[in-house]
Formats: structure tokens, C-alpha cells, sequence
């Protein structure tokens, strides 16, 4: 926006907001950019985010594959790639992406996501099972404070719900299922809020146990049929005990259906059903959308911080 466009959204004086933008511009978070308009007269300035304020790298980390996004504070991404590697060189494979990041951003990484297939906890937390095991979360994060990049973690399956929930903010009480070669996961929204569950393990289904053929196993071991047919009973039960409005199943395109045809004698008339195609692009969705949130999140702390530093001046 312009300067007197900032006044009359704010509320503020057109003096406050002129010395506000000044600070920004001190400061390197802002910038001034010539409107396209094409009005006669002046050109108006438009107040913008600075284009060298910080670029954000979104992970979205299976067993062989990742997807990854470079984008800005705000906007569309700038490069999206899906290298593979081998499980066992994950952490050096993740610290060639990033060194290749380092240079291709040129000083402005500023934050990292990585979404992967295991529980993450309140405290940011990468918690058990987790599929990615030979994943050294040390070295890792030693690189990244290195650089002064600071990194966060996300269970693929709450990527997924937020991006659903997103797309979607009227749901409020939902379940979104995805089964991916990782394993089977939930993502939960109770009241409008991701919820984790104590330890994070919140909508670990996969791990839930169920009497199969060859005795209690893990619902993700079970084969075919017996899989969907446990997989219908425990998400009705939970929906009915949780008393969720939407569920969302993200499976392949004929299971998918196949489960929808299950749980429909199973549920409430008020539940909705829906399916989700291509997960795997739904999940870097959801990446690519925290990643940019927790980075916009620390910008505001650092202005508030240069607030605080000129009232103690």
C-alpha cells in the first residue's frame, strides 16, 4: 500500500505512519516501489516487505524421496525440486539441499520446515516412531545455527490438516487420514485448533493395534481388505467419540473410495466425507503455508523488538 492508503486502513496519522515506514526503511524490513498506475502526476510510492528481508525453505521428508519449496516471506515459491536419496544418507543428502539453498539465497535464509512422518510434540519436539530414524537431528540443527537459520518440525499428516483446514476455515472439527508409503497418519482439528496429544502422538492410527490373522499388529501392517476394513472401524469410532462434522481421506484414488463406501453406514448423516488427491502436494502445501506463518511470526518479533530498542533510546 501507499503511505496515505496505511494511514486511513490504520487509523493512524499520516506523521505516525510516515515515521513508522521511515524506521522499516532504517531498518531494511521495508522498502518503496513505484505503483504501476498509470493516473497522471506523481507516481505513488507503494510500502513494501524488502526483497532481501529473508527467503524460507519448506521440507516435506519421506523415506527416499523430498519435496522442497524456496520461497519469500510472502508470496508464491521461487523453486520447487523432489530429490531422492537413499534412507541411510538422509542427513547428508538434507545438508546438500541446504548448502545448495545457502548459496542460492545469498545471505537471506532465514527459516526452515521440515515436515516428516513422525510425532512432533507442543515444544517443537521430533518424538517416536519415527520412519525417518537415520535423520541426525544434531548435525542438523548445528549447521543451521551455524548460519544463523533457525528450524522447526512438523508431523506430515498435521501438514496435511492444515492445508485442508485452510483451504477450508469454516471446518472447525475435523479429521483428515492420508496413507503414504510412510505409513498410515491423522491430522486433527478439534475447535478450530491442531491437536497434538500429550507426547504429539495425537492421530498415530497406523501404530493403533488390531486382531489380525496372524494375531494384535499394528494397523499399517495389516494387508489389503483387513487394512480398510480396521481402518473404517477405528476412524468411525473416533469420529463418533469425538463428534467431528468432516473427515478427510487421503488415499490412494481407489482406496480412497472404497473406505468412503465403508464408513458411510458407520457414520452420522451430519459427517461429511470428502477425498483428497495427491497428498504428497497437499502436504508442501501445508509446509510451505506454516513455514511462511513462523517466519512472518518472527519478523513481528524483531519489529516489535526495534520498537522496544528506541523507546529504551
Amino acid at each position: 500500500m501507499t503511505r496515505p492508503q496505511l494511514a486511513e486502513r490504520s487509523g493512524l496519522s499520516k506523521v505516525t505512519v510516515n515515521a513508522v515506514v521511515q524506521e522499516l526503511l532504517d531498518h531494511r524490513v521495508a522498502q518503496l516501489t513505484r505503483s504501476a498506475a498509470l493516473a497522471p502526476g506523481r507516481t505513488p510510492q507503494l510500502v513494501t516487505l524488502h526483497e532481501q528481508l529473508g527467503t524460507i525453505l519448506a521440507l516435506d521428508l519421506q523415506q527416499h524421496v523430498l519435496q522442497a519449496a524456496l520461497l519469500p516471506l510472502r508470496g508464491p515459491a521461487l523453486m520447487i525440486w523432489n530429490p531422492t536419496y537413499r534412507p541411510d544418507d538422509i542427513t547428508a543428502h538434507l545438508l546438500e539441499v541446504i548448502e545448495e539453498v545457502l548459496r542460492r539465497a545469498e545471505g537471506t535464509l532465514k527459516h526452515v520446515l521440515i515436515g516428516l512422518p513422525a510425532p512432533v510434540d507442543a515444544q517443537g519436539c521430533v518424538r517416536e516412531p519415527n520412519v525417518t530414524r537415520h535423520l541426525d537431528l544434531q548435525v542438523l540443527r548445528s549447521r543451521l545455527d551455524h548460519a544463523g537459520v533457525s528450524c522447526t518440525f512438523e508431523n506430515d499428516a498435521n501438514l496435511v490438516a492444515l492445508a485442508v483446514t485452510d483451504a477450508n476455515p469454516d471446518w472447525t472439527d475435523v479429521a483428515v487420514l492420508i496413507e503414504r508409503p510412510s505409513g498410515v497418519g491423522m491430522g486433527l482439528f478439534l475447535g478450530g485448533q491442531l491437536y497434538r496429544g500429550v507426547h504429539g502422538r495425537a492421530g498415530e492410527l497406523g501404530r493403533a493395534y488390531w486382531p489380525g490373522a496372524e494375531g494384535v499388529e499394528h494397523l499399517e501392517h495389516l494387508r489389503g481388505p483387513e487394512r480398510l476394513t480396521a481402518t473404517a472401524f477405528m476412524l468411525a469410532g473416533l469420529i463418533q467419540a469425538l463428534d467431528l462434522h468432516h473427515v478427510v481421506l487421503g488415499l490412494s484414488e481407489g482406496r480412497a473410495a472404497e473406505l468412503q463406501r465403508s464408513l458411510l453406514p458407520l457414520l452420522d448423516e451430519s459427517v461429511t466425507t470428502s477425498l483428497l488427491t495427491d497428498v504428497d502436494a497437499w502436504a508442501l502445501r501445508g509446509a510451505t503455508r506454516l513455514a511462511q506463518e513462523q517466519a512472518q511470526s518472527s519478523l513481528l518479533e524483531r519489529v516489535e523488538e526495534l520498537q522496544e530498542g528506541r523507546r529504551v533510546e
